[in-house]
């Protein structure tokens, strides 16, 4: 035990076995208590030790309350047990606190300047407070140091400045916090590959608020927390998140929120990578990032969210998104159980026009799914889809064609799946095989709407009809010889040789016109009426017709081929 205690440390011991809050420097900024060297400020590490250890006698249950104090030497409470709180607000630790695998009641050092914080393994039974305090730590550990501590009430570090310039400014792998996690307002910043805020694994029982924070990390991500567990909503609104490199700003792989994750007005930016990077997140309620700047860098875009699960909505409403790649978003496997909220404008200012697009915006909606749209036109996504996708895919256009099946518009869907066609023939004519079947499939488009747009091949039916109609008539108008014409009518066998009355009536000429090209059917009429096919003039209108009964050959094909439903199944 220390024996040479000061009177001021005799005041220390005092006031702990009373509870009452000692001021030891009453007016005097922390600022400047860090550079005092006055003794009536000073109080030993080692007997704040002594004092929770129980070596000064009981103590009172509302602990060791101390304000303005300045402690010197490392404050070691590694391997500690007690029941005590301790309450340091205001006060300067010059040197490090460790409590590795300790146990205590209550910490809190809110206002106070700490150097490196090392707990590993901490258990508090009540609440971490780091309200407004400042952290200046260094080295790859971390400033502030909670691998796998427990807290079993809140861990504030509200207004916080935590700072490592060699390493992570908060490492928490493994962290389990019973209530919430306060980050509001703080500036953070750190430095490497591991991130600025470290949070791996970590699980936190209420929400995990940054709202409004700085977080910054030029050589890694700012937030890294893969495999976050957050049992109620997960704040970065109004936040700044800046970080670098590949592994992205925000860094949520495998992360799994509970209630809402909301990113309204926040600034997520990563000039070298992935701004948000999230592949495989689940939200159990919806995701904001309306109002939201996110800006990254690099060939993989600026939001990642491959295979996310977003029980809720997900709305970009009025987010401002880029990427030098192009790649804005990659929704590749993701699945919104709700509405999506305005990401073709997000995307494309001008979703809603139709034909090409030179915009540079690019998404990955490769087996992306959802329920609803809302505040965006089904023509805006279908833009969206087919300019502005990175490449062919038939899902989305099936997904959307879904959607406004289900509400009731079957017309909007005919449209979307003929765009699909389109795209198809546009940009991944392989699929489609050679340059006859690509043929086939343009003439299709264009005849019927690949067998959504019936009217269209009704209407050409109907033309080729009245073309063998046409040209059965003007068969009986063309001359061949004196008396007789390219169509004129049957001379019976055993009859005399025809004569004036060879001449068709009109009925009979169309009727022979429908007769020879029709390719199923008769009207009889050819038994009447036919085609002098030893004349030249006859031999040429038997081939026209011959030509539009081809016509009339594939037309029907291709009805019978809709209307089966064969040709809509090109991939």
């Amino acid at each position: 035990m220390i024996h040479d205690l000061s009177d001021r440390e005799r005041e220390v011991v005092e006031a702990a076995r009373r509870g009452a809050l000692l001021t030891c420097a009453p007016g005097v900024p922390v600022e400047e208590l860090a550079g005092s060297d006055d003794p009536s400020y000073v109080v030993r590490a080692e007997l704040i030790r002594e004092l929770l250890l129980g070596r000064r006698g009981e103590l009172d249950p509302r602990g060791i309350r101390l304000m303005h104090a300045r402690i010197t030497g490392v404050l070691d409470l590694d391997g500690l047990r007690t029941d005590t709180p301790l309450i340091l607000v205001k006060c300067v630790l010059a040197e490090p606190f460790t409590a590795i695998q300790a146990r205590v009641a209550t910490l809190s050092f809110s206002g106070s300047h700490l150097s490196t914080v090392h707990a590993d393994g901490l258990r508090v039974d009540g609440g971490l407070v780091l309200r407004g305090a400042t952290v200046r730590g260094s080295g790859k550990g971390g400033a502030l140091r909670l691998l796998g501590a427990h807290i079993s009430g809140q861990l504030d570090c509200t207004q916080a400045e935590i700072v490592n310039d060699t390493g992570p400014a908060l490492a928490a792998d493994g962290l389990h916090v019973d209530s919430d996690l306060f980050v509001r307002g703080a500036t953070v910043r750190g430095s490497g590959d591991n991130g600025a805020v470290r949070l791996l694994d970590a699980r936190i029982s209420g929400q995990f608020a940054c709202a409004g924070s700085e977080v910054v990390n030029d050589t890694g991500p700012a937030l890294h927390a893969d495999g976050l567990h957050v049992g109620s909503t997960l704040y970065l609104s109004g936040a700044t998140m800046r970080g670098g490199g590949e592994r992205g700003a925000v860094r949520l792989l495998g992360a799994h929120i509970s209630g809402a994750f909301t990113c309204e007005q926040a600034q997520i930016v990563n000039d070298t990578g992935v701004a948000l990077h999230a592949d495989g997140l689940h939200v159990g309620s919806t995701l904001y990032l309306s109002g939201a700047t996110v800006r990254g860098g690099g060939e993989n875009g600026a939001v990642r969210l491959p295979g996310a699960h977003i029980r809720g909505q997900f709305n970009c409403a009025d987010m401002r998104v880029s990427s030098p790649s192009g790649l804005l978003l990659d929704l590749g496997r993701a699945r919104v159980d709700g509405a999506v909220l305005v990401p073709a404008r997000v995307v494309c200012p001008d979703a809603d026009r139709d034909g090409e697009c030179g915009h540079p915006g690019r998404v990955d909606l490769g087996d992306f799914a959802f329920t609803a749209l809302r505040d965006v036109d089904w023509r805006q996504w279908l833009h969206l889809v087919a300019h502005h996708t990175t490449s062919y895919r038939p899902q989305p256009f099936q997904q959307l064609a879904a959607i406004e099946r289900a509400a009731g518009h079957d017309g909007n869907a005919r449209q979307v799946l003929i765009a699909q066609q389109d795209d198809l023939r546009r940009r991944a004519p392989a699929a489609l095989g050679g340059r006859s079947a690509r043929a086939v499939h343009t003439l299709w488009g264009r005849l019927a709407g690949y067998g959504y747009r019936t009217r269209t091949l009704a209407l050409a039916l109907l033309l080729a009809l009245t073309a063998a109609g046409a040209a059965g008539y003007v068969a009986g108008q063309i001359p061949t010889r004196p008396g007789h014409h390219a169509a004129e009518r049957v001379t019976p066998p055993g009859s005399p040789a025809a004569t004036a009355t060879t001449r068709c009536s009109t009925i009979e000429l169309i009727g022979l016109g429908l007769d020879r090209g029709l390719p199923l059917g008769a009207t009889g009429l050819r038994a009447k009426c036919d085609l002098d096919t030893s004349t030249r003039r006859g031999q040429a209108l038997t081939l026209a017709i011959w030509i539009v009964q081809a016509v009339l050959w594939g037309l029907i094909t291709l009805a019978v081929a809709g209307y089966t439903n064969l040709i809509r199944r090109t991939p």
